[in-house]
């Protein structure tokens, strides 16, 4: 009788841990980069609130879902100054996992990744490099080659104040100029990435005109698009944050 209930139990084990393994199939490693803007066209209140609305719903999702997330600045010379104060890797809660243990770590796991975006926050630039922060996602992706599922959003304006390029002197937004400007850009290398941009129009410059903001789009556009990326959105904020099979 005892070798009967031991094989009944170690039956169930086994299908318990199977039934885990195909349940974390079911959910590919994620990986998650978001880049804070803290130029001075950031930094007034109203926009600092909307960038930590939005970080805290990508957070939600990488807790829920599982996944690494990263965060870095976007300023003068994000190459240089940039140190990826946020790396986190995010294990979700399994059917064997201690249900309050798990949420207890997953606490104390967004307590330390919202104290470091806060430190982001607080830094203070008055240039800003968006090509540059971007590349800083390409040494990200490459420490973790097994995601399938890879993000990047953008905490912006998305006015570009840095490598000889500063959009708010940019009277010319014709086509033909946008096309002279795409060929003068960097190379970034965003293959297979989708990409959020939240935050445009999000900003202290009030000298830009109508057709500064819709060049601004239309640059951004072909320049993430043309970097091999899936621009999935590019507006002022999220009411959600808009990924297929989030919690």
């Amino acid at each position: 009788m005892r070798r009967r209930r031991t094989t009944g139990l170690l039956l169930v084990l086994l299908s318990m841990t199977s039934l885990a393994t195909a349940c974390s199939k079911e959910h590919p490693l994620t990986a998650t980069v978001v880049l804070f803007d803290v130029s001075a066209s950031t930094r007034s209140a109203d926009v600092r609130e909307r960038y930590e609305r939005t970080f805290s719903l990508v957070l939600d999702d990488v807790i829920d879902a599982g996944g690494v997330l990263g965060a870095d600045v976007i300023d003068d010379n994000p190459l240089a100054h940039g140190s990826l104060p946020v790396n986190e890797r995010f294990e979700s809660c399994g059917l064997l996992d201690n249900g309050l243990d798990c949420r207890q770590a997953a606490d104390e796991q967004r307590a330390d990744v919202e104290g470091a975006a806060a430190s982001i926050l607080e830094r203070r630039s008055d240039g800003t490099d968006i090509f540059g922060a971007l590349a800083l996602t390409e040494d990200f992706f490459a420490a973790y080659p097994e995601a399938n599922v890879r993000r990047v959003v953008v905490l912006s304006d998305m006015v570009q104040r840095g490598r000889d390029l500063r959009f708010p002197s940019i009277g010319d937004w014709s086509p033909a100029h946008v096309d002279e400007l795409l060929g003068a850009a960097p190379t970034v290398h965003l293959e297979s990435i989708e990409i959020y941009v939240v935050g445009v129009g999000a900003t202290t410059s009030g000298d830009l005109s109508p057709d500064q903001i819709d060049g601004i789009e239309r640059f951004w556009t072909a320049f993430l698009e043309g970097s091999g990326g899936h621009l999935a959105f590019f507006g002022a904020s999220l009411a959600a944050y808009p990924i297929a099979g989030a919690a």
